[in-house]
């Protein structure tokens, strides 16, 4: 045996949401573990994603309502590189903390390289001091995502970005195209137009957030048009130029718009790469390693978790995913269905959603031959929403009109992808709606508005029963 090789219980390839969560689990069940990771720990959420995004739309919300309250005449401009300064400090700290989580951890070793399967139970390492061999008996892959970069664009200009190098910019841009008009690009192109800066937005599709509730792109549209954004819809980029100052676009229908920047926000796919899948016959599908409840390959003892093998690319899910392959590859058992997750846009207003769609739930419906009701609230009756002056949004619900259970909700305004977790609860554990409506909500929140919803539900119910 090659007197290099180190040997775990646990190997974990890929250190973001699923891997550390993968970690944390696994040497809680006693097992001894490995961590592998060539980048810094956190991954995408961390590091390029949700946090660097959040720290920025933050700032922008705080920028754009301290604008409109002051006086028109009122000279105000963003502090560009004060706010991409902020958002360095806080990835920072964040990567910081999470870091030392790991490396404190009792029989958790994290090796700093590339690693690749050869084998079912081996591994390779490419680390600055050479390469490792890594033996395990379970192996769990969670290399995450990476940013689509279509080949016709010009990506030698620094003025071409992804969102990963939008986060980590020294200042604003002065204007900026985004390409994709998904969450990615929505969240970005609201932060961008809150800071005044001219945004044009190209989506393909007829509508923004494809995959959310037509509420929800509508709302999405107009927030960012009273912003002062362009929003094309049902257009492609057919042409990209960089030049020294600017980046010049041409649509289909033949607009050219001209920018300083470019964000190309088109989708992501996973990192399976290089990766060695072959040479321990795991299998790949549709650009991603399939798994089943357990999150277990076609290979026993081998795992895979988050953005690598599931369409639905959160982090909250990748690390959920952690836990159920750290659970079955240190001998417990623990599955989960994948099908309840709760989903958010953190633009302004926010977008939030569990379970199916109104379509996807009439679709539904029809084949089970069950009837459902669509309940809505706008916030527009809200008492907190008017004290706020935040009005702009709804609760909707997707109800088996019979068994009075949840099939899904979405929710538009303040704190949405907070309030959005009360009917995954639901629905994850089959409450009935009369449930939520009978437990009491403080008052004047936001939260009450889900039971504000149900109020017709509840009457209807109370009509039938004479």
């Amino acid at each position: 045996m090659d007197d290099k090789r180190l040997q775990f219980d646990v190997a974990i390839i890929g250190g973001g949401p699923g891997g550390e969560a993968a970690a944390v689990r696994a040497v809680l069940r006693g097992a001894r573990v490995c961590l592998i990771e060539a980048g810094n720990i956190g991954g995408t959420c961390l590091n390029v994603g949700c946090m660097p995004t959040k720290t920025l739309l933050a700032a922008s919300a705080l920028f754009h309502q301290t604008k409109n309250t002051l006086p028109a005449e009122t000279v105000f401009e963003p502090d560009g590189k004060a706010v991409m300064q902020r958002v360095a400090k806080v990835v920072g700290g964040l990567l910081e903390a999470a870091t030392k989580k790991l490396e404190t951890k009792k029989n958790l070793t994290i090796i700093r390289g590339s690693g690749r399967l050869t084998g079912k139970d081996t591994l390779l390492v490419d680390t600055a001091g050479g390469q490792r061999t890594v033996g395990a008996k379970s192996i769990i892959i969670a290399t995450g995502a990476e940013p689509l970069r279509p080949d016709f664009l010009p990506w030698d200009s620094p003025r071409l970005m992804t969102s990963d190098e939008a986060v980590r910019m020294s200042d604003l841009p002065q204007s900026i195209i985004v390409l994709g008009g998904g969450v990615i690009g929505c969240e970005f192109a609201t932060a961008y137009a809150e800071f005044g800066i001219p945004v044009t937005v190209v989506e393909m599709l007829d509508e923004l957030l494809d995959g959310f509730e037509k509420e929800a792109s509508e709302a999405v549209a107009r927030s960012l048009a009273d912003r002062g954004a362009t929003v094309l819809l049902g257009r492609r980029i057919v042409r990209i130029s960089a030049h020294d100052s600017a980046i010049e676009a041409e649509t289909d229908d033949g607009r050219i718009i001209t920018a300083t920047h470019a964000l190309v926000a088109v989708g992501r796919r996973a990192r399976i790469e290089g990766l060695g899948l072959e040479e321990a016959g795991v299998e790949t599908a549709e650009g991603i390693i399939p798994v089943d409840r357990f999150c277990r390959t076609n290979v026993a003892n081998i795992y895979a978790a988050g953005d690598v093998a599931e369409k639905q690319q959160y982090a909250h899910l990748a690390a959920r995913m952690g836990v159920v392959a750290a659970e079955n590859a240190t001998g417990h058992e623990l599955a989960e269905d994948r099908r309840i997750v709760p989903t958010g846009a953190y633009t302004h207003p926010e977008i939030a959603s569990v379970g199916l769609c109104e379509s996807e739930a009439r679709e539904e419906a029809s084949r089970q031959g069950i009837k459902i009701r669509v309940l809505r609230y706008s916030l527009r009756n809200s008492g907190i929403a008017i004290c706020y002056n935040q009005t702009e949004g709804l609760v909707k619900l997707i109800v088996d009109d019979d068994a009075g259970r949840i099939l899904g909700a979405t929710w538009i305004g303040p704190h949405a992808t907070d309030l959005i977790h009360e009917p995954a609860l639901a629905m994850r554990h089959g409450l009935r709606v009369e449930q939520l409506a009978e437990t009491i909500h403080a008052h004047p929140t936001f939260a009450e508005s889900l039971t504000a919803a149900i109020e017709p539900w509840i009457a209807q119910a109370i009509r039938k029963q004479g």
